[in-house]
């Protein structure tokens, strides 16, 4: 009888998960020809081993479900599953009455992309005009306004960037979006008015997970350089490479 170690078995498991990485960076580099262009081969296989981690926390572990899960990771940011603005995915994925992986995927896809023609546009019209409504947000300094007064503003210009989304969402789930940030943000050291409005802004385009998301590897960098320990320096920098990928994704 064929005998196969353990060490065996570890080492057959990594080669079908190569395998998997290999095609599913292929599926990328056709369906998401963009992603595959401005991300680049090295993070596009941290995305997918990203994914293969956080699907089978969901009991996704067959190659379709799993190709599903990244998929909508590309569309909707890597940790969609836990963003704040997207209750409506952390409900289904979390839904104990689904008990079929390929029924809770399907249904999860299913709303994901309604969501998206919503939002987003059936041709990305809104989310492309989002982009562009970036460019005319003035960052200056909110340093001498009151926390509340800021957070106002925050939703104000939340609401000119993309007003499609903010709709969607509804107010009170704007607010828990900042709410997030402002916490989140606390993280790096980022307290000052002008800082929690940029990275709200950044949660609110890239989801509110995108200080972790391998797409984001820059901001991340950003965020976690010890280097950098003057906040406005931090903030500036974090713009900058913010504003330097949202161009790339209207080239």
């Amino acid at each position: 009888m064929l005998r196969i170690r353990k060490e065996e078995y570890e080492e057959l498991g990594k080669i079908s998960l190569k395998r998997f990485e290999n095609s599913m960076l292929e599926h990328i580099r056709e369906f998401f020809p963009r992603h595959y262009e401005i991300l680049g081969e090295p993070t596009i296989r941290k995305v997918i081993q990203y994914g293969v981690d956080r699907a089978e926390n969901y009991g996704f572990t067959t190659e379709q479900d799993v190709c599903l899960y990244i998929n909508l990771m590309l569309m909707l940011g890597g940790n969609f599953d836990t963003d704040v603005q997207l209750p409506w995915a952390t409900a289904i994925l979390n839904n104990e009455t689904i008990t079929d992986s390929v029924t809770r995927i399907d249904r999860l896809y299913d709303a994901a992309m309604d969501y998206l023609d919503r939002v987003a546009g059936a041709n990305n019209q809104y989310l492309r005009r989002a982009l562009l409504n970036i460019r005319q947000v003035p960052v200056e300094d909110f340093s001498h306004s009151a926390t509340e007064n800021v957070e106002r503003l925050v939703v104000s210009r939340l609401q000119k960037i993309w007003p499609k989304k903010c709709d969607e969402m509804g107010g009170a789930t704007v607010q828990r979006l900042i709410r997030h940030s402002i916490d989140s943000a606390r993280n790096y050291g980022i307290t000052g008015d002008r800082g929690v409005a940029i990275y709200t802004g950044l949660a609110f385009i890239l989801g509110s997970g995108f200080d972790s998301d391998p797409q984001f590897a820059r901001a991340s960098a950003v965020l976690n350089d010890e280097s950098t320990p003057h906040e406005g320096t931090k903030v500036d920098r974090l713009y900058k490479e913010a504003m330097a990928f949202l161009e790339k994704g209207l080239a």
